[in-house]
């Protein structure tokens, strides 16, 4: 999770953020208009339960990433001594254990030598809905492509773009996405994929990254731009 979204997580937004008003933070050239970008307070109640959740089921958020958005299979790791008090307030030595990836992180890091690559074509990618989007007005969808090893490439991005606009589903993303629209050729494809009307997208800068092991790029969605095209 990004240093803006922790920071998002403390703020409550009382409106949905309109399409006008995203385009005005994610195409800002201060980085640190990204921190405008919030959830209402349901949805920030529901994102602190599941993180925390997350925390308790799983060794890292990179086990549960690595299973959950790239279909690694999890096993039980080394129960871990955890600390705790019982009703009466004497100490307590419990033995917990939790789930991680395998192989984890950075046993796949090393075996594919992640940290020596910055341009990638071969590593794993997925594209889903985010599972915990901003406040956004109806109708605009948040979708994260994750990739697992390099940089994620503009020809990654348009690819995702094309593909969310077209209605594909990885084989990962199991939520739905906007169906088909009447594109056209290629000409009218290009456009809409590089029109902010229709597609908006950034990638947090190295100092809002807390996850710089596996890249990953925000993209805003909203189908009823491309009807003004």
């Amino acid at each position: 999770m990004a240093q803006s979204e922790k920071e998002a997580s403390d703020r409550l937004r009382q409106t949905p953020l309109s399409w006008s008003e995203l385009q005005a933070i994610i195409l800002s050239p201060n980085d640190d208009d990204l921190s405008k970008l919030a959830r209402s307070e349901e949805q920030t109640k529901t994102y602190r339960l599941r993180r925390a959740e997350i925390k308790s089921e799983w060794e890292s958020i990179y086990d549960y990433l690595l299973c959950a958005k790239f279909g690694f299979e999890w096993v039980w790791a080394a129960a871990a001594t955890v600390a705790s008090a019982d009703s009466s307030g004497e100490g307590d030595n419990t033995q917990r254990r939790r789930k991680r990836s395998r192989p984890s992180f950075q046993e796949y890091a090393d075996e594919q030598k992640l940290g020596e690559r910055e341009v990638n074509c071969t590593a794993p990618l997925n594209l889903s809905l985010n599972d915990f989007p901003y406040y956004l007005a109806p109708g605009i969808q948040h979708f994260v492509l994750w990739k697992l090893g390099g940089w994620i490439t503009p020809e990654e991005i348009a690819k995702a773009k094309s593909d969310i606009l077209k209605g594909s589903r990885s084989p990962e993303t199991t939520n739905n996405t906007q169906r088909s629209h009447c594109i056209g050729g290629k000409d009218n494809l290009d456009q809409i994929l590089n029109d902010r009307g229709v597609f908006l997208y950034w990638i947090n800068p190295p100092h809002l990254k807390s996850l710089p092991g596996i890249d990953h790029v925000h993209i805003l969605f909203r189908g009823e731009g491309i009807s003004r095209l």
